[in-house]
């Protein structure tokens, strides 16, 4: 039996950072010195989308919820020993998400503070000395590799689910459905909730930059 699982909210947050991150991506790689304020505006996107997550995980319902999902040491050493299909995240996923979550507030976080030494500067770059700027433009340089490879795991994790072991999972997100055996009613989509949610990580990211 098919039934709702991912929301539109969740939905559109997945995909959305999806394209913040390539964009995030490229522009901090191949983007010239023009490029740079497109690159900070991708980079309040990640962090506004962040909140939004960690805020909608401690208040939504259902399967997005982090109680609902994120497990224990031995619930992830159980699930790797003995892999079982689950209607949300399983721990293994959870722990992912955790990490990624973790790495993207790193990176777009310390993306603030970050300087070139000639011409960059982050929004926020003015309250911290210059060598606590240089070190977090350190760590968002090299983070952005943990975090790619973060998003390599997950990428490859998502082909092992639809290749080897036939769980639907990208189709879910694009459509929010999930072959499932609970009997549980259908999640609802959480939208005014979300807006909410939306609001206040907004209102944090835009006074964080323009107040601090």
């Amino acid at each position: 039996m098919r039934k709702l699982v991912w929301g539109i909210p969740i939905r559109l947050f997945h995909w959305v950072l999806f394209g913040l991150i390539s964009f995030s991506f490229y522009t901090g790689e191949f983007g010239d010195f023009e490029s740079i304020d497109n690159h900070m505006i991708a980079g309040y996107g990640v962090i506004g989308l962040v909140i939004f997550r960690i805020i909608f995980g401690l208040v939504g319902h259902g399967h997005i919820r982090f109680t609902e999902f994120v497990r224990g040491p031995s619930a992830i050493v159980n699930y790797i020993k003995h892999p079982t299909a689950t209607t949300g995240h399983n721990p293994l996923g959870a722990l992912a998400i955790i990490a990624l979550l973790t790495s993207l507030g790193i990176q777009a976080g310390t993306g603030l503070f970050t300087t070139d030494e000639i011409f960059v500067e982050g929004p926020l770059y003015h309250l911290v000395n210059d060598d606590t700027a240089s070190l977090l433009s350190q760590v968002h340089s090299i983070n952005r590799w943990i975090l790619l490879a973060l998003i390599s795991l997950h990428l490859c994790a998502v082909a092992h689910h639809e290749i080897w072991r036939k769980e639907k999972i990208v189709g879910a997100m694009f459509h929010g459905k999930k072959e499932t055996g609970e009997d549980k009613p259908d999640q609802s989509h959480q939208i005014g909730l979300a807006v909410v949610c939306g609001l206040v990580a907004t209102a944090v990211v835009w006074y964080g930059v323009n107040h601090l």
